[in-house]
């Protein structure tokens, strides 16, 4: 059966979101909590840990709600619509809001995206160590092959100018060859894909990708890749030809084995196969050209049974099973487009979505944001003023509207998570947090006198306050204000004034950066 570019191309971003949804709770690196793991054939709820050492809790993970492979996915997809502007709305907009309501987020990505937001490019040597540059010249995970499905929608005929876009977009988060050749190699299967009318043979893609190496394999002459390169050799010590070389090179080797493995048949054994891939070995399964391979692979096998394909990759054991899953995804789709789907995988979160970013896409005229408007930035402080029902336009997503708040489960005693859901007028969801700690009674918990046996009086005056306040100038939420005041106060109580109760302070509130000259300086006004 033939199916029309549109219908291919948003089967492509539906398949990835579905496989993203599926294997995400078996990821892992998932933090999944919850008993539903592995065998999952349909979309389940879950809970993970989040929160870090300082807010610990537990995220619930509704019925096929997905993770920060499809948000970026789409996050990318959006930025194409600003036209010849897309790469600028992707680092200046894109990622810095996507901080902000990432679910899942890899290092990698964060740490870049974070650099953005501070108006930095993660190479930039006058703003960053020269361990954080090496750190992103070494970044070579799968992160940007995950997100790149949209490029190849925008330029489909002009196979130069996908492999420079997906480059482009892969390093404002990644520095490392394997990174990016990953990615131009998912491109170039996608695309294969799509362009494909006839019935694909048993394996044809591998064979495809093997014989249109020079296709995928060559840097693409991007906007100052000379210097950019020269920093990769100044900072991560490698030079960067030689490594992109060679990973080219491991990359057709893996190519060969997953063709080697397909010609055998039946006689294939997938496990054995995966092995050999690096599938299950946690230091490079997460790599960019190893997910690419796996992926690429895992569709070639089941190419005639597509939902297997999916189900398959989604419950692989101690695998990076939401972005293989996703990929595998989107390889089905850019095939098959969206009739494979069966009607209990169709309540993947957002499956409307999909198809409105496609006609936008396909739409010349296209004019995603009025660019005589201003619009704010989307901030989670801010957002959590307003009330359910209440709307606001801000970057990146036009007018976002408040659905719901959620309470997700606190680990700390004390502490509250408030989960707000938001719906942007076409159609996407949007989740972002407010944590803190709960309102104290100032007056119950630091006492205008506190008395105790052979300890100082402690009187609080209006203009004491202020003064500790100025020291504290960095502790905004009023909670944690307080608490920190207690924990002072006790101290003087104690005439406890040591090293070691500084230093407990200093790593209970490091968030704050609160230091030693700030602690002696309260306990002395006190």
């Amino acid at each position: 059966m033939s199916y029309s570019k549109k219908e291919k191309y948003t089967g492509a971003l539906i398949g990835a979101a579905i496989g993203d949804a599926l294997g995400w709770p078996n990821e892992q690196n998932s933090k999944n909590i919850s008993k539903n793991k592995n065998s999952i054939r349909t979309y389940v709820e879950w809970n993970r840990r989040a929160g870090g050492r300082y807010w610990p809790h537990e995220e619930k993970i509704c019925v096929g709600e997905y993770s920060d492979d499809t948000q970026l996915i789409i996050a990318t997809a959006r930025s194409l619509l600003r036209g010849r502007q897309w790469s600028n709305f992707f680092r200046q907009a894109e990622l810095p809001a996507w901080l902000k309501y990432e679910r899942g987020g890899g290092g990698a990505t964060k740490r870049a995206a974070q650099k953005w937001a501070d108006n930095i490019s993660p190479w930039d040597e006058k703003s960053n160590s020269p361990l954080e540059i090496k750190d992103y010249f070494m970044a070579g995970g799968n992160g940007v092959a995950m997100r790149i499905i949209p490029h190849i929608f925008k330029n489909e005929e002009n196979i130069e100018k996908i492999m420079a876009q997906v480059v482009l977009n892969g390093m404002y988060t990644h520095g490392h060859p394997r990174a990016l050749i990953g990615a131009m190699l998912y491109a170039m299967a996608v695309r294969t894909l799509i362009q494909q009318d006839a019935v694909l043979s048993y394996g044809e893609l591998i064979d495809v990708l093997i014989e249109e190496e020079k296709q995928w394999s060559e840097l693409p002459e991007v906007s100052n890749i000379a210097i950019w390169k020269c920093e990769a050799e100044r900072y991560a010590q490698y030079d960067y030809d030689q490594i992109w070389n060679e990973c080219v090179l491991e990359t057709i080797d893996y190519l060969k084995i997953a063709k080697e493995a397909l010609n055998q048949g039946i006689l294939d054994l997938g496990h054995d196969t995966l092995q050999k891939l690096g599938c299950y070995n946690s230091r490079i399964n997460g790599a960019g050209n190893v997910s690419a391979v796996i992926s690429i692979y895992l569709f070639s096998k089941y190419a005639d049974d597509p939902v297997m394909a999916i189900y398959e990759t989604a419950n692989l054991n101690n695998a990076d099973t939401d972005t293989l899953a996703s990929m595998v995804g989107g390889l089905v789709g850019a095939l098959n487009g969206k009739d494979w789907i069966p009607i209990e995988l169709r309540g993947v979160q957002d499956y409307s979505l999909f198809e409105y970013l496609i006609e936008q896409m396909m739409d010349e005229k296209c004019d995603f944001l009025n660019s005589d408007k201003q619009y704010q930035l989307f901030n989670n402080e801010k957002m959590a003023t307003l009330e359910i029902g209440d709307s606001i336009e801000c970057l990146p997503f036009g007018e976002i509207t408040l659905k719901e708040i959620r309470e997700d489960k606190p680990k700390r005693a004390g502490m509250y998570v408030k989960v707000y859901v938001w719906k942007t007028a076409y159609g996407q969801t949007i989740f972002s947090k407010k944590i803190g700690k709960k309102a104290l009674n100032m007056e119950q918990t630091i006492p205008h006198t506190v008395e105790k046996k052979h300890s100082p009086e402690i009187q609080f005056t209006v203009q004491k306050l202020k003064d500790i306040k100025k020291l504290l100038i960095k502790v905004s939420d009023a909670a944690d204000f307080v608490e920190i005041l207690s924990e002072i106060v006790q101290m003087k109580i104690d005439d406890d004034i040591s090293k070691e109760k500084i230093d407990e302070m200093k790593v209970k509130w490091k968030p704050y950066k609160i230091t030693k000259k700030q602690i002696v300086s309260i306990y002395e006004l006190l």
